[in-house]
């Protein structure tokens, strides 16, 4: 978690307008999101979560799956926070990548 809240402090991404309110909270009681956090895997692999997923995480016990928490913990936050990639924190889409379009 201390790992995943250093990623969330200097990246962020698709930041909408309007925002989500966690669903499995009472109504009126859960924090909201609109964004979310990206996470570089293995080679040609990113991870995208919603923001919240902090507060999933912690609040309503969802386990990642160990792919993603693996990518978590070999993030170079402070590498993360000097970079820049068209106005985004870190360059999170890997050189290999492959890109998904409908």
């Amino acid at each position: 978690m201390e790992k995943l809240n250093a990623v969330q402090r200097v990246q962020w991404m698709n930041v909408c307008l309007g925002v989500h309110e966690c669903d499995l909270c009472p109504e009126g009681e859960g924090p909201e999101g609109n964004g979310e956090v990206r996470i570089p895997g293995e080679s040609g692999i990113a991870y995208a979560a919603p923001f919240l997923l902090t507060h999933y995480i912690t609040t309503h016990g969802y386990q990642p799956p160990q792919a993603f928490i693996d990518a978590v913990l070999a993030v170079d936050v402070d590498g993360w926070a000097s970079t820049r990639w068209p106005q985004v924190p870190f360059p999170w889409v890997p050189d290999d990548a492959e890109r998904m379009v409908d």
